[in-house]
């Protein structure tokens, strides 16, 4: 889910990109969109507050967004190419707010 302090990586895909090794760019295909688009994105470490270890996240995460055409708590589905180290963003769900 998109937030507006960060774009997280899921555990799985962070493991993928081998970002434990060192933090690096990702290149980003996002596929839901009528003219598929790449960029290129930084990364960087957080200390996990729940336990040992690390999480990862996209810096300039509001480029990300804007670029990918993401809102704030919109649902990402997402996939990472190991052969061609890319990041995949294939269908973004729009949030929608429920009536009470």
């Amino acid at each position: 889910m998109a937030r507006e302090e960060y774009f997280r990586i899921h555990d799985r895909v962070s493991r993928k990109a081998k970002l434990h090794e060192g933090l690096k760019d990702l290149n980003i295909r996002f596929l839901h969109m009528d003219h598929p688009l790449q960029i290129t994105n930084g990364t960087r470490r957080e200390k996990r507050t729940n336990g040992p270890g690390y999480r990862y996240a996209l810096t300039c995460w509001k480029k990300f967004m804007k670029a990918a055409q993401i809102k704030v708590r919109d649902q990402v589905h997402y996939s990472f190419d190991e052969n061609e180290q890319v990041l995949i963003v294939e269908r973004v769900v729009p949030y929608i707010k429920r009536s009470s």
